[in-house]
């Protein structure tokens, strides 16, 4: 999970838009209250957040316009860690994407559709382990693994 969150951050006063993995209470203490669309928000896909993040920093310069605003991603382990903020350019933005992309690539996905898999997981072991999203997944899934062994016995 990532949540993304807008800081004031202490002592030094900084102003960051934070995506914290995690989950909510992963996020720096410092966090404004809820102004934009996706704020305090819980992302599984970290691209989401990401892009939740952007247009976050993006409209709070667009309203601020004064405000040196930053973005930056991390995670605080649970502990008050500000993060290290970096400037509103497509360069940083192109970064967090590769980034988000990158942890999304890592994450466990159903082997019937794709979509990420959350904590419930459903699956059998008849004909090796697998992991679904859904009953219904898991169903197709299995369906499928049996059509495949009856072509494999008729050969």
């Amino acid at each position: 999970m990532h949540t993304v969150t807008r800081q004031h951050q202490w002592p030094d006063g900084n102003f960051v838009v934070e995506i914290s993995g995690g989950g909510i209470d992963y996020c720096n203490p410092d966090a404004l209250c809820r102004k934009y669309p996706g704020e305090f928000e819980q992302f599984a896909d970290p691209r989401d957040a990401v892009e939740a993040a952007i247009a976050i920093a993006t409209a709070w310069k667009r309203d601020c316009p004064s405000r040196d605003i930053s973005i930056g991603m991390g995670s605080t382990g649970g502990w008050t860690m500000p993060f290290d903020g970096e400037p509103l350019t497509e360069r940083t933005f192109a970064s967090l994407r590769d980034h988000a992309q990158s942890l999304y690539d890592e994450l466990d996905k159903c082997d019937q559709c794709g979509d990420l898999l959350g904590k419930d997981r459903y699956g059998s072991h008849d004909h090796g382990e697998y992991n679904c999203c859904s009953e219904y997944c898991a169903e197709k899934y299995y369906e499928q693994d049996e059509e495949l062994l009856a072509e494999m016995e008729s050969e």
